[in-house]
């Protein structure tokens, strides 16, 4: 999808939407892999494909694309047996909604991807929609060759079909909708083809109470009778029924026979038997950031690698085959020159940073820096650091120049991150030139100059890290022979589970890729290892239980590794999956021997949170598991929800912000964070108070009291802000309904109690407001869903931007 808008910069495309649009990759399968890993392999990537975006654990990708790296077979109209006309006819049939919007272009192809897609028989339809001074473009493709729809995300908002809570369908009658919708849109396939094990699985595009509401469905499509983890549909369904996205792989893969030369019985014998666990430092995170430390069991080193079904080998994410049953760990030697800090206090100028690196790392002759920006690491919001490019002047390559980059620290002068190429995907790279006399090194020469760089690089390296060795050193598909090596961090005398770091030489030691900002803090404060209470043995046999072989096809490369396009291939192999939903989001806790969520905002059906107690015929019993349903509320240890327990003003606004988004942290990367409403930065509810001025729902040059009691004109104050009439509330200050109440006198922003009265979300009680009378859990909980059903009903949309 593609976005091209004028109009207000509040009108454009949320971030939050596209988040939670579909995704074109296997989810569950990756989640599953990525809880599973050892430490090192997994890691956190900001990963975009279509038209969705989110923070997915991925492994060790760099980015995701969608074709080869080579140059794609170019695309003959007069081979098409589907005209342009019958596409745009199509995609009208199928979307009705498009009435109103224009066709801008249409090209056989897709020249705006690289590396260019290898399937070139698609029609690529560019669409633009107008409403007032706003303009929207966005596309569809539709294969050229059957007909079938491949894409299409209605990007324009549809504010006269727009249907919030409550929805008109219910998910179940908005998963029928998905499923005909499917066999209108992809006509080739077959019921047959298209797999409900995995429709089951259902996301929500939007999971918050506030905004339209649209459901998301995901399908497998089936391939000689086996799923396939990459080869699957996304259809998206409003709460009025309409379809609103669709989105299929539109790649021409090869696909291996279906005949597997290893067993069931064979694949699982393997798995069992070199399946092992060992103990780990895991991080657990909620809104996208760490939030804590657990000690657990988890499988070690190629214990979860896929087992190709052909050769009976597991294969790593190159498709290259791993013969070491297990991995093994070498002591970091500590070498002559070590990483010093600065300590001068004083930051680097961008020339001085650069130089830092052109000391140590390898940059093609020619190259000279030609941009730098200095600001906040979206890591660590702290520390700022130099993102600085090396390259040719006057070099406007397409798509992308040969540049090389890194990221250094500007006080500690550490570098975080440097790229001999910063494009691997290209086909522009130029191949490195070896150095004059220079003799290639053998395996354990390059190991020796891998420790001498990691030295020089990572701070306290030989305290902190540990070699990995799997056997697969040698990095394949390059254009000469590179060996990349990974390291993992250790804490105490364990392992930290958070990411390794990544160092690739050319075959002569120069270093060409180095990547070390995937750690995350020190476990401080988390159990040590005197503290497990769970046997290696107990934890074994729970993880072997958890998961299942299913021979499945599996898309191996498309992505970047270390820096390094991996061509795709379709391989068949058996792959791990877990048992129930539940499991790829769960680690074994050493200490208490209880599964674990590692991701506090992954939340399936299963996992919900149990009726609370004390809700059973209370007054406001439904409104108060309607929040509880959707995490907004959550039961204390005793499984209570405390419903006449009165609220504080930070509770509120964390209710308030919850139901608009659940993506609330409201920093702004690059600014430098500063308190907001006498709020620091600091505070456990800073992301909330951030997120609310963002919207404009708190006075930011007041002092705000986050542990007050909520009373009811303070909470009345809140909603006139939210619904976006404080202005008007001022106007009412002198409104006869107000001004009836007995206690009318006692009001200090009788305007703010007027709108909220006159809107229903807050009543009279025998004749008085009771402005100071504090608010009860059930209290703003009913206020809340009113406010919730309020949406649709004003001049303009509530909760949201």
């Amino acid at each position: 999808m593609k976005y091209s808008r004028k109009g207000k910069s509040s009108d454009r495309p949320k971030p939050e939407a596209a988040k939670k649009s579909p995704v074109k990759m296997p989810l569950i399968t990756l989640m599953a892999l990525s809880i599973m890993l050892p430490q090192g392999v997994a890691l956190a990537e900001e990963v975009q494909t279509g038209t969705y975006k989110t923070k997915v654990t991925s492994i060790r990708v760099d980015s995701i694309t969608s074709g080869a790296e080579e140059a794609a077979v170019p695309a003959d109209p007069s081979q098409a047996k589907i005209t342009k006309e019958q596409a745009v006819e199509k995609v009208k049939e199928l979307f009705p909604q498009l009435e109103q919007a224009e066709v801008s272009s249409v090209e056989l192809g897709n020249s705006g991807v690289y590396p260019p897609p290898a399937n070139q028989m698609i029609w690529n339809i560019q669409w633009s929609y107008k409403t007032g001074n706003s303009s929207y473009g966005f596309n569809s493709e539709v294969d050229a060759m059957t007909g079938d729809l491949i894409s299409t995300f209605l990007g324009f908002p549809q504010e006269k079909n727009t249907s919030y809570y409550p929805p008109k369908l219910t998910r179940e009658q908005a998963f029928t909708k998905a499923k005909a919708f499917i066999v209108k849109a992809a006509p080739t396939l077959s019921a047959r083809d298209v797999s409900e094990s995995q429709a089951g699985w259902v996301y929500e595009s939007n999971q918050t109470l506030f905004g339209p509401v649209q459901y998301g469905f995901s399908f497998e499509v089936l391939k000689n009778g086996l799923p396939s983890d990459f080869d699957s549909i996304h259809v998206t369904v409003d709460g009025d029924g309409n379809v609103t996205g669709f989105s299929r792989p539109s790649d021409l893969l090869e696909y291996p026979s279906a005949a597997a030369n290893l067993t069931q019985e064979e694949a699982e014998k393997k798995f069992r038997e070199e399946f092992k666990v060992e103990l780990g430092y895991v991080p657990t995170y909620k809104d996208g950031s760490v939030s804590g430390w657990v000690l657990a069991w988890g499988p070690a080193n190629n214990s979860a690698l896929l087992i190709d079904a052909e050769t009976g080998h597991k294969i790593n994410y190159e498709g290259v085959e791993v013969t070491s049953t297990s991995a093994t760990y070498q002591d970091v030697p500590q070498t002559e020159e070590i990483f010093q800090p600065r300590n001068s206090g004083v930051e680097l100028t961008a020339e001085e940073a650069a130089e830092l690196v052109e000391q140590i790392a390898y940059i093609p002759e020619g190259r000279t820096l030609t941009s730098h920006h200095l600001g906040p690491d979206f890591r660590d919001p702290e520390r700022k650091v130099w993102q600085l490019n090396w390259g040719k002047s006057g070099d406007y390559s397409r798509p992308f120049p040969s540049q090389s980059s890194a990221n250094v620290d500007a006080l500690t002068g550490e570098i975080l991150e440097f790229r001999m190429e910063d494009f691997g995907h290209t086909d522009s790279k130029e191949p490195l030139i070896a150095p004059e006399g220079a003799v290639k090194l053998s395996a354990e020469e390059a190991t020796r100059k891998a420790f001498e760089w990691i030295n020089r690089l990572y701070p306290n390296a030989s305290q902190e890290l540990k070699l990995v060795e799997r056997g697969d050193r040698a990095a394949s598909g390059s254009d000469q022979e590179r060996y990349r090596y990974q390291f993992d961090r250790y804490y105490k005398g364990i392992p930290v589970r958070s990411g390794g770091i990544s160092l690739t030489i050319d075959p002569y030691g120069r270093l060409l890729y180095y990547s070390g900002v995937n750690r995350e803090t020190n476990p401080i404060g988390a159990a040590d290892g005197e503290a497990v209470t769970v046997a290696a043995d107990k934890a074994l046999e729970a993880y072997r239980n958890a998961y299942k072989l299913e021979l499945k096809y599996s898309r191996i490369g498309g992505y970047l590794l270390d820096n390094e396009y991996i061509q795709p291939i379709a391989k068949l192999v058996y792959s791990p999956e877990a048992v129930n939903s539940v499991q790829p989001y769960q680690v074994l806790d050493a200490v208490t021997g209880e599964w674990v969520s590692t991701f506090e905002d992954a939340q399936t059906d299963e996992d919900k949170s149990p009726a609370p107690k004390d809700l059973e015929g209370h007054w406001a019993e439904k409104d108060l598991a309607t929040l509880v349903d959707y995490r907004i509320l959550q039961p204390d240890e005793d499984g209570n929800i405390n419903p006449d327990q009165t609220v504080t003003v930070g509770e509120w606004l964390t209710m308030l912000v919850k139901a608009s988004t659940s993506y609330y942290d409201g920093r702004v990367y690059g600014n430098e964070l500063k308190p907001i409403a006498g709020v620091d930065v600091n505070h456990p509810n800073y992301g909330e108070v951030s997120y609310a001025a963002n919207q404009g729902w708190i006075r930011t040059d007041g002092a705000l009291n986050m542990d007050e009691t909520l009373t009811r004109e303070q909470l009345a104050v809140m909603l006139a802000a939210v619904v976006n009439y404080d202005k008007l509330a001022e106007f009412l200050n002198q409104d006869e309904k107000v001004n009836k109440l007995a206690d009318a006198k006692s009001l200090t922003r009788p305007g703010a109690v007027a709108v909220t009265l006159k809107l229903g979300l807050l009543q009279p009680q025998n004749g008085k407001f009771l402005p100071q009378q504090q608010v009860t859990r059930a209290e703003a909980a009913t206020v809340l869903m009113r406010l919730v059903k309020l949406q649709g009903h004003t001049d303009q949309p509530i909760g949201q931007e």
